[in-house]
């Protein structure tokens, strides 16, 4: 049960040390949609899959995002 425990303790660390935080804005139609949104990914593409959800579940029509 230790073992397991510990496992599991290592395995959410490493993969917590590895993202890092991106600021996403969202573009319709060659202009910004609403306010940058900050979120925690492993590469830019997973935080602009993340942030155009983000948007979407907001109800915001964005066709683009952009993740610095």
């Amino acid at each position: 049960m230790k073992k397991l425990i510990a496992g599991l303790i290592l395995m959410l660390a490493t993969t917590a040390s590895y993202a890092t935080t991106y600021t996403c804005t969202g573009w319709h139609e060659g202009s910004v949609v609403g306010e940058p949104i900050k979120l925690n990914a492993s590469k830019a593409s997973v935080a602009e899959t993340k942030a155009k959800a983000r948007f979407k579940k907001a109800g915001l029509k964005v066709s683009y995002v952009d993740c610095k």
